[in-house]
């Protein structure tokens, strides 16, 4: 863990006096303007923070936590935000909601924000871009305890809550099987996301114990390009079953087949979907579902907890599964 920097650190790097540099950082009056220019440039560049800004940070509570998401979406997100809300409002914790629009500099000014702002804690969702956790580790530093959920990298900083990608993909594999597919279309999400690859994986592992079954797997980032990809496909290929990784590419899924004017009763259909959604499209689908209230619930819970023991008892890198 690297160490963090004092103010005496700072005084012995650039020679001059704690005092002085205690002074410049507080802007007196005393010290001239070039000093104050160093000084605070070296507290930026070796990520100081203020011991008493720490100390203050824990004390005053501010009942916010700070809750960001990679992008508002229809799909998922909104029941998410309930079982957070619906923890958080019985404890007395207020919350807002910042979207990173799938930008990893979004995400970054994010967590800014939610400094500024003197959050208690963090839920974040990471964006596909975001490949490691440095922006994060400030947070640490000043004792801001963070739980990510649903979307994750693999790391060992923060607790996490994810849903049992594995148990997921090999029921979807199963049940495609006692139905007895031959010629399925696997559709991924984002092939960018640990997500995707996880799902990826855990998938074709299984499909090796159905040796019989062909499988044609492709990566689509939304429902628009589910669409895309399937005007073609579905043109020259025949398949008796599909596999949906997602509500977002369910959505793509099913436009596809209404527009090729394919007859739903004669394939099979599954979905791992948070469950709303597809009751509006085909009752015919097979779900797998990934409850985001529950998820949302549970990420609010170990947040809470980790504010409640100061994040200094808490396993920093447990996963727990939905």
């Amino acid at each position: 863990k690297m160490k963090r920097v004092t103010i005496k650190d700072l005084a012995d790097m650039l020679n001059i006096s704690i005092s002085t540099v205690s002074r410049a950082l507080k802007d007196h009056p005393d010290i001239s303007s070039a000093v104050k220019l160093k000084v605070k440039e070296a507290a930026e560049t070796f990520n100081y923070i203020p011991n008493d800004f720490a100390i203050n940070f824990r004390k005053k509570s501010s009942k916010v936590i700070g809750l960001i998401i990679p992008e508002m979406s229809m799909f998922f997100i909104p029941s998410i935000i309930k079982g957070i809300s619906s923890v958080l409002h019985k404890e007395g914790y207020h919350f807002f909601v910042l979207s990173s629009e799938e930008s990893l500099g979004m995400e970054q000014e994010n967590i800014i924000t939610c400094i500024n702002s003197r959050v208690d804690g963090i839920l974040i969702s990471l964006t596909r871009y975001t490949k490691d956790l440095s922006h994060l580790k400030r947070l640490k530093e000043i004792e801001v305890p963070v739980v990510i959920f649903d979307k994750t990298i693999p790391q060992d900083y923060f607790e996490q809550i994810i849903f049992d990608n594995k148990l997921n993909v090999e029921t979807a594999v199963e049940k495609l099987a006692n139905n007895e597919c031959k010629n399925i279309l696997a559709i991924f999400g984002d092939e960018n996301l640990e997500m995707t690859q996880n799902r990826r994986d855990h998938f074709l592992e299984k499909l090796k114990n159905y040796p019989d079954i062909n499988c044609k797997l492709i990566y689509c980032e939304s429902a628009e390009s589910v669409k895309e990809k399937l005007s073609i496909i579905l043109d020259y290929e025949g398949f008796d079953g599909y596999f949906a990784m997602s509500d977002e590419t369910l959505a793509g899924l099913h436009s596809s087949l209404i527009k090729k004017k394919i007859e739903i009763g004669n394939i099979t259909v599954i979905a791992i979907s948070e469950g709303t959604f597809p009751k509006y499209l085909d009752e015919s689908y097979e779900l797998i579902i990934n409850d985001g209230f529950r998820m949302g619930v549970m990420a609010a819970i170990h947040l809470l907890n980790n504010i409640k023991k100061h994040n200094s008892e808490i396993s920093a890198s447990s996963t727990f599964y939905v």
